[in-house]
């Protein structure tokens, strides 16, 4: 199974009767001398290259405490790694395109992970094509010697500019792209959202359990800058040329040192989300903080998709199991900081509006809606002020925040009838097929422009003032009011 993209022939296999290639570069591989540059064309090749394996993935260690270790890929990474996996349906015809982004943190996780190999949308008619892009201090430390900002979103980009030339090959219409992503993922979708480089590449957008948060200013970026070279003992300059070993070591320290003590003084924004290589508003690649750009009706000009999972924080909130109120808000002090609020503040008011939570249901609340919650609803508050909105709820609402864990939807929104089960972790396991079906296809129609479909009936567009979701648990859909709704207001009057 052979196509001819702009760069040169591949070759494929048919699996499940869909047709997969894998590890398509869409970008000249990340060399030493390349690693802070702007993604380059890839080199024509001649012949005919090999796509039945997939890539070498983005060079990685584990960090962020145990969530971020088990995002972490096993896979053998390299150089050669930004690359595409495509499945398709037909390689004739116009069927619909998924571009899927994979989470970790900015830091971690790879789009060659078995959960997003099942062939799932191509066998729902969805050429899907997952994308592998520089993580880290390769994507996002910043420079003060002209190498551009945002290279991991600049990659993105490029993937889906990728996709436009070439995607027809594989069946796919370039003019029916949905930009979609989880976790890191989805953040990433609400940034690229607000690119004027990404106008006109994709007609919809899907970001999951992630909008807008950990959005860095210049200054912020600066201080990670600085702190990066401290711990490496070089001068910037020569970050080009480390080996990447010691690069990445020092990441890994940052990164589980920002996710341990939350110091806004010294991770500034970042530090409500706890990772400190994130994007930054750069004034030239992103111009806006998305959620500013969303309000000024700056973000792309596309219906859009949006939900979270009813227990976040579950698995994030682990490493404190005799957590009390007063230890939640010592805490949660440095990350709130940047909303004008304190630890003892914010928890008082949860406290207050959820007087049945215990210390560490609060904790979970807390923390849960300061990363996707609340970014969430207020990026689909003001998206939704231009264009169609959909905003969903996946999982049910148990005491102290115990639903569904952050991550659980992704095993039935890649689920496919028949496919091996075995390698989805415990939160993502399919009990109920049926429903697993369904979930899948409510995000497949999505894709499709279908309305989108859902078992629950017609879904209406996501309103501010009266903040339905689509709830979908226990293998049940109902149109709810989003019982995370009004939490931002519990953010939004200042401190006394």
């Amino acid at each position: 199974m052979q196509v001819a993209t702009r760069a040169g022939v591949v070759e494929g296999f048919e699996e499940h009767g869909c047709g997969v290639f894998l590890g398509v570069p869409y970008a000249a591989p990340i060399t030493q001398a390349r690693r802070f540059a702007a993604p380059q064309p890839v080199e024509p090749w001649s012949g005919i290259r090999d796509a039945s394996k997939l890539s070498a993935v983005c060079p990685q260690l584990p960090t962020y405490g145990p969530v971020g270790t088990a995002a972490a890929s096993a896979l053998e990474f390299g150089t050669d790694f930004l690359t595409v996996n495509i499945r398709t349906p037909a390689l004739t015809g116009s069927a619909p395109v998924l571009v899927w982004i994979h989470g970790g943190g900015y830091a971690v996780g790879s789009a060659n992970e078995a959960v997003l190999q099942s062939g799932a949308f191509a066998a729902s008619g969805i050429v899907e094509v997952t994308v592998n892009y520089r993580l880290g201090a390769l994507g996002f430390l910043h420079f003060n010697d002209g190498s551009p900002d945002n290279r991991g979103l600049l990659d993105q980009i490029a993937a889906l500019e990728w996709v436009r030339d070439n995607i027809a090959a594989f069946g796919g219409d370039p003019s029916r792209v949905t930009l979609a992503g989880r976790s890191a993922g989805g953040f990433s979708v609400a940034a690229v959202m607000a690119m004027p480089a990404a106008r006109g590449l994709f007609a919809r957008a899907m970001p999951q359990s992630g909008a807008s948060i950990g959005i860095a200013t210049m200054e912020d970026a600066q201080k990670l800058t600085r702190r990066m070279v401290a711990v490496l003992g070089i001068e910037e300059s020569a970050l080009h040329t480390i080996p990447i070993d010691q690069l990445l070591t020092a990441q890994r320290d940052l990164c589980n040192e920002s996710y341990e003590r939350h110091d806004f003084a010294r991770d500034g924004n970042a530090a409500m989300l706890g990772v400190p290589f994130v994007p930054v508003v750069d004034g030239t690649s992103l111009p806006q903080h998305p959620e500013d750009a969303a309000r000024d009706g700056k973000t792309a000009a596309v219906p859009m998709m949006i939900g979270c999972t009813s227990g976040e924080y579950v698995t994030h909130a682990t490493a404190q199991p005799d957590m009390d109120f007063t230890l939640a808000a010592r805490l949660l002090h440095e990350r709130v900081k940047p909303m004008g609020l304190s630890g003892a503040c914010i928890v008082e008011r949860y406290r207050r509006a959820l007087p049945d939570h215990s210390a560490i249901g609060i904790w979970r609340a807390v923390a849960g809606d300061l990363v996707f919650q609340n970014p969430a609803t207020r990026f689909a508050d003001a998206q939704a002020a231009f264009h169609p909105v959909f905003k969903y709820l996946y999982g049910p609402i148990l005491t102290d925040e115990t639903g569904a864990a952050h991550g659980a939807e992704v095993g039935a929104v890649w689920y496919r009838r028949g496919m091996d089960l075995s390698h989805l972790r415990p939160h993502q396991a399919i009990v109920d097929r049926s429903f697993a079906e369904a979930v899948h296809e409510v995000w497949a129609s999505f894709i499709r422009d279908d309305g989108p479909v859902t078992p629950a009936g017609n879904w209406p567009t996501h309103d501010p003032a009266t903040r339905q979701v689509l709830h979908m648990t226990n293998g049940a859909f109902h149109l709810i009011d989003d019982p995370f709704g009004a939490r931002p207001d519990l953010w939004s009057a200042p401190a006394q």
